[in-house]
């Protein structure tokens, strides 16, 4: 099984249970996911999209450090360190790349999903199939998913290398 496949299996098992934030974006479910982010106070938690990710790709195999040395300015609890990662090592490709077509596995950045503007969201591609993006998110509405997001804002993908 190829190290993307393992990534979309563990996010696809984890978001289907479905894991779920208190009101202070944290509780039992979250431990796991948010366990590696420094904190001030360790029961409160943060918007853990990103963390969610991380979680998965440790799973997975990928061996990751919480913060990526320079030139990545944050820890990978925040979308902007995926996104400076993948561009650093060739895995970013944005989503109006005619060159590109996300696969299982494949990293997903929204614009606007939430609100929030620009690369907002983040999370694992379940099935990319006919125009159809199926994925496996952590910390929509403090709540981990499997959902469609065919039509929805993109800003681009992560295409991490098997080999990596």
């Amino acid at each position: 099984m190829s190290r993307r496949e393992r990534i979309a299996s563990i996010a696809e098992e984890l978001a289907a249970r479905p894991l779920v934030g208190n009101e202070q974006k944290y509780g039992p479910d979250l431990v796991p996911i948010l366990r590696d982010f420094p904190r001030e106070n360790p029961d409160i938690g943060f918007d853990w999209c990103a963390a969610f990710v991380y979680h998965c790709c440790l799973e997975a195999g990928l061996a990751l450090p919480v913060r990526h040395p320079a030139p990545v300015t944050r820890n990978f609890a925040w979308v902007e360190a995926w996104m400076e990662w993948g561009k650093l090592n060739g895995f970013y490709y944005r989503a109006d790349d005619p060159l590109f077509t996300p696969e299982r596995g494949d990293l997903i950045i929204f614009d606007n999903l939430l609100g929030k503007g620009p690369n907002d969201h983040i999370g694992i591609v379940a099935r990319a199939e006919n125009g159809q993006l199926i994925t496996a998110e952590g910390n929509y509405h403090n709540r981990s998913g499997i959902f469609d997001r065919t039509g929805v804002a993109l800003n681009g993908f992560i295409h991490i290398a098997n080999t990596y």
